[in-house]
């Protein structure tokens, strides 16, 4: 009889791990739709950013460095940009913020945040500049602005999903958090 309850804690435990990951792929997808309005060729606000900087920091064994590359590479694929641009980039926001994850998790959401705006903006950057090396022509259009300022203004909303992800996890020693 001891297999039976054995057997559904696994159960439970996979349920519990694969939400983080169904988070994401709900990211990824929505990330790789536009949002159009007139005269506007599109704005893509950065929530798969968010999900990888965000478990960089609170969870980074859910976002290792080859995950990071392989999600990059389908966005990259799927997304119409140059293979191995967003791969390149996730890849390195991955790095830096598992570098600076000691100080991120000590500090408050506000700091959180600012700390997403950061690498929101130079990942943005650099996907411009890399559009502008491709094309030979560097134009700052508004829909990035705008991408900017959603992915800055949602943040805090994607965050709260994704913190309730983490409280479903199991703890760090392999026994469930108390739900309080």
């Amino acid at each position: 009889m001891s297999a039976i309850p054995a057997l559904v804690e696994r159960f439970e435990l996979v349920g519990r791990m694969a939400v983080p990951y169904l988070l994401m792929s709900l990211l990824f997808v929505l990330n790789i739709i536009s949002l159009s309005y007139p005269l506007n060729g599109g704005v893509k606000v950065p929530l798969i950013l968010m999900a990888i900087y965000y478990w960089s920091i609170f969870r980074p064994s859910i976002v290792p460095s080859w995950f990071v590359f392989i999600v990059g590479i389908a966005f990259d694929f799927l997304g119409g940009s140059p293979l191995g641009m967003n791969a390149s980039i996730f890849v390195a926001v991955q790095w830096i913020i598992s570098d600076q994850r000691r100080f991120l998790m000590g500090q408050p959401f506000v700091m959180v945040w600012c700390g997403f705006c950061v690498v929101a903006v130079l990942a943005t950057f650099v996907q411009w500049f890399f559009f502008g090396l491709i094309h030979f022509q560097w134009t700052f259009s508004e829909s990035i602005w705008i991408s900017l300022v959603l992915g800055v203004s949602l943040f805090p909303f994607v965050s709260v999903l994704l913190y309730l992800t983490h409280r479903m996890l199991p703890g760090q020693e392999g026994k469930f958090r108390s739900q309080r």
